[in-house]
């Protein structure tokens, strides 16, 4: 897993997000509330579907909270391996946010991807490995 999560708020802009991605090397973003809890994800496909059909002009007044997939899957710090990469494959996504639950609320902490798992598998999760696109 990757401590720590590349997020944005509900509001931020679209460019902004894009250039988030870039800047951070990562292939989602995690759209929190103003109280820092995750309510959806912001990811490659988002963006390119965002784009579809709209002129770029149309898309610069979009923001997260228009474009983001709001069905958040997650999995907490204590979910096993296994049941990660069941989840990750019954829903047919490459990445999950890691939570801590707060009451009914939940706050990143993390992502776990696919690359994470099998980078694991082939012995090279330590802090030194390279740092997976998220």
């Amino acid at each position: 897993m990757h401590q720590g999560v590349i997020t944005c708020l509900e509001r931020t802009t679209v460019d902004e997000v894009a250039r988030s991605m870039v800047e951070n090397h990562i292939h989602a973003v995690v759209v929190v509330d103003a109280q820092g809890y995750a309510v959806g994800v912001v990811s490659q496909t988002d963006m390119v579907m965002a784009r579809q059909g709209r002129a770029p002009a149309d898309v610069a007044h979009l923001t997260a909270v228009d474009i983001m997939t709001p069905d958040l899957i997650t999995c907490t710090l204590a979910a096993s391996v296994s049941d990660v990469i069941t989840t990750m494959t019954r829903h047919r996504i490459h990445r999950l946010v890691v939570v801590q639950e707060e009451g009914e609320h939940l706050r990143p902490v993390g992502v776990i991807s696919m690359t994470d798992i099998i980078r694991q598998m082939m012995g090279y999760a330590n802090p030194a490995a390279p740092r997976d696109p998220a």
